[in-house]
């Protein structure tokens, strides 16, 4: 009986000292804290290759023109572009002598002639 009473003491000592780890205790404020939440991410991750955005930005007549203008050409005329490549051509004038050019679709100019 004595051995009953040793094991029922010590039992009931392990589980208060359990539960007191397990109580909640206030902050400063007084509100219980809780503890931190683990979530999943809304969707999940994907094993597929990101999207590669298109490696040449198409731009229009006026924006090719704008940008020759820009690398300080003028009278530019004969604006082409080839649809292959979104490469525009064009003659224009640059420090008083005529050029043939090419624009490339990241907006680097070169001279052809």
């Amino acid at each position: 009986m004595r051995s009953a009473i040793v094991i029922a003491a010590i039992v009931s000592l392990t589980a208060g000292a359990a539960l007191a780890q397990q109580e909640r205790q206030p902050s400063e404020l007084g509100a219980i804290q809780q503890p931190p939440i683990h979530s999943e991410p809304a969707t999940p991750p994907t094993t597929a290759a990101p999207a590669i955005p298109d490696a040449s930005p198409v731009l229009t007549e006026e924006q090719a023109k704008a940008k020759i203008e820009g690398e300080g050409y003028t009278e530019v005329s004969g604006l082409k572009k080839d649809d292959d490549k979104g490469m525009w051509t064009a003659t224009a004038m640059k420090d008083g002598k005529p050029v043939q050019l090419s624009l490339n679709a990241e907006g680097h100019i070169a001279v052809v002639n």
